[in-house]
Order: C-alpha cells, then structure tokens, then sequence
C-alpha cells in the first residue's frame, strides 16, 4: 500500500485526492461565493471572485496551520446579479437557482459527514438570497450548522481605504492591485461617478438598485488612491479574524444543540 502524502496546502479541495480528503476528515467547510460581472474600465469580470477566493484561501489555510480541519470549496462563480443586467456578459442565475445550489451543497456536506458551513459571500448581489437560505435549511431536518459572512477584522482594526465605495472602488482596485496587479488597468484609474437618488430618502429603504443607472461605467467612486499596500491589509484583515472562528468552529465538537453549549 503506497503511503498517503500530505498535500501542500491540505485544505484546498481542489488540489486534494480523494483518499486525501478522507485521511483529513474535515470539520468545517467554507464555501465562496463570488461572481463574474462588470467592475468599470479598471478591473476583470472576475475581480469578486479572484477577491473571495484569495480571502478563503488565507483564512482557511491559517486555521489548518492551528490544528483545525477545514475544507475549502471551489469559489462559485455565478450567482445572483439581476441588478446589472443591462451590462454585456454580467453572468447570473436566478434568486431560486442559487438557493437550490447552496441547498444541494449543504445536503451533500451532511451526506459526506461534516456538520459545520461556513458561506463567504464576496459579491453584494448574494446576502439577501443567502439569508433566505439560511431560513430554507433551518426548516429542514438533520442539516448541518449553516452561517455566512464576508470576513471577519478583529476588533480595533483601521481600515486604510480613504474612500468607501460598494462598487468597483478604492477597496476593490486595493485589492486586485494585490491579487493579480496584471490584471488592473491603472491607465483608466479615476473618480468614477454614481447616480443621484430623485428622491433622497430612498437611502433608507431597501429597493434593488438598477446598476446601469447607479454606475454608469460598472464602477463608481475614487479609485486613484487605490495601493497594493491597502488592498493586502484589508484582505489580510479579514483572514485574520475568519481563521479565528475557523479554529474554533473545527475544535467545538457537533452537538444536537449546536452552536449553543
């Protein structure tokens, strides 16, 4: 019998085999979600994905280094965008399919014996459809632990982004000029503009905003002061606290009342 060997980076499920995934016996697994879509003259379609991935990979790949036992799934790359369907290529599945595929996916987890998931969302399309998700898995019976989030900072963190922007930014062109520096068009780095609400309370109601007229270009806000420097520690930020609750999620041992004691 030939001997197992340790992968490089055990965790990552796409570079495991599956007698190696068996031999980890994984507590935990995370999986992203990011999506393909418009990010303005400056960034790739892929910036949510190659953002999301990069953020699981640290956090995930951290907490194994503490003894806990997570897996990392394949980031999904499609998911919710109905919001920029006026831009070419901007990929997206319905609300009902996404719910379906997270809901296969945790039954599957369930099926293959782990009992703890973790969502990390890295496209603001997603939350809303997670959360309802959240709420289809809690009425089924014998399903895993099931949470989302999109990071985690410690607490006293300083955020370096100057300028705040949900869309194609200084924080997202930080990041990227991190993550894949080729990738960013510096040459079209600029303050990019976002529509003006007719009625300016809407600001405090929820409504799906039609991105083609919120972000003309696909991208709003300053993004010239945008650095490697930022996006690394904000990212790296983020891990540091998901790896956290990553060891101690893997540690706490499942229970009929979990999370509670």
């Amino acid at each position: 019998m030939s001997e197992t060997k340790v992968p490089a980076f055990p965790g990552l499920l796409e570079e495991m085999t599956v007698e190696e995934v068996r031999a980890f016996e994984p507590e935990v697994v995370v999986l992203p979600l990011g999506s393909t879509e418009p990010h303005g003259p400056h960034l790739p379609m892929g910036t949510d994905v190659w953002q999301v991935t990069r953020l699981g990979r640290l956090a995930v790949e951290a907490a194994n280094a503490r003894d806990a036992r997570v897996l990392l799934y394949p980031t999904l790359p499609i998911t919710n965008n109905v919001n920029f369907r006026r831009f070419p290529f901007a990929l997206r599945v319905g609300v009902r399919t996404l719910m379906s595929m997270i809901v296969d996916i945790v039954t599957q987890c369930r099926d293959d014996g782990v009992r703890k998931v973790v969502i990390l969302h890295g496209h603001g399309g997603n939350p809303d459809t997670i959360r309802a998700t959240l709420r289809e898995i809690a009425g089924m019976d014998d399903m895993p632990f099931v949470c989302s989030t999109g990071g985690i900072a410690r607490e006293g963190w300083q955020n370096p982004i100057e300028h705040a922007s949900d869309h194609g930014g200084e924080n997202e062109t930080s990041r990227m000029m991190w993550i894949r520096p080729e990738l960013v068009r510096r040459d079209e780095l600029a303050d990019n503009p976002f529509g003006r609400l007719a009625v300016p309370t809407l600001s405090e109601t929820n409504f799906v905003r039609p991105w083609h007229l919120y972000v003309p270009v696909s991208a709003g806000g300053e993004t010239r002061t945008s650095s490697a420097d930022k996006g690394r520690a904000v990212i790296e930020a983020q891990a540091t606290g998901l790896s956290d609750m990553l060891v101690e999620l893997s540690a706490v041992p499942w229970s009929e009342r979990f999370p509670y004691e």
